[in-house]
């Protein structure tokens, strides 16, 4: 690994807490649990989704959370996200 430069983390055996954790890093977010799932809640601007409450959370899907949710849907950067997700 070059200097200063950090890989992508492959995202295997996520859990919700590991998600979680890296949101309260990240920012303002509520986290309502419902029987199977979780509702994460972008406080300022209101825009939720969701996420499974079981452990591993599936890696495409986790994936997919990253990209649409928090990078195209609230704008966080890429690099910041995945400095605070790593699982």
């Amino acid at each position: 690994m070059k200097k200063g430069k950090r890989n992508k983390p492959k995202l295997a055996n996520c859990s919700p807490k590991d998600v979680f954790r890296a949101l309260r890093k990240l920012g303002d977010f509520s986290i309502k649990e419902s029987s199977n799932h979780s509702v994460i809640i972008h406080n300022p601007t209101n825009k939720k989704s969701t996420i499974p409450r079981h452990t591993p959370i599936d890696r495409g899907l986790l994936k997919d959370f990253v990209k649409s949710y928090l990078m195209e849907e609230l704008g966080y950067l890429e690099e910041e996200v995945y400095r605070h997700l790593w699982c």
